[in-house]
């Protein structure tokens, strides 16, 4: 066998490898898209930044955010919200960080 048989081998056996890679990585990336779009995962919330509060929520639940951003709980205060709530992350996180403004 030449040098360049040898080289064009090596290539070809390194592409196959790598396009199984990609292969295996795929599926990854589709496995995670399915457990993020589970059934537990409500209706997104598409439009304004803020979240559109006819009623505003019960002040035990401001002041108990307002507790856990006093305690740098930031992100638990989001959860907190977003799981009382019932809106998406997004409009959790500007609650809270209008909250936190002091805007509510």
């Amino acid at each position: 066998m030449e040098t360049v048989e040898i080289i064009a081998l090596s290539a070809l056996a390194l592409s196959l490898l790598l396009l199984l890679k990609v292969f295996s990585l795929q599926r990854q990336l589709n496995e995670i898209k399915s457990d993020l779009q589970g059934p537990n995962i409500g209706p997104k919330v598409y439009g304004s930044s803020k979240p559109n509060l006819n009623t505003p929520p019960s002040s035990n639940l401001d002041e108990r955010l307002r507790l856990l951003l006093a305690s740098g709980k930031r992100i638990q205060a989001i959860k907190e919200f977003k799981k009382a709530s019932g809106l998406g992350l997004k409009e959790a996180k500007d609650y809270v960080d209008s909250l936190e403004r002091g805007q509510y």
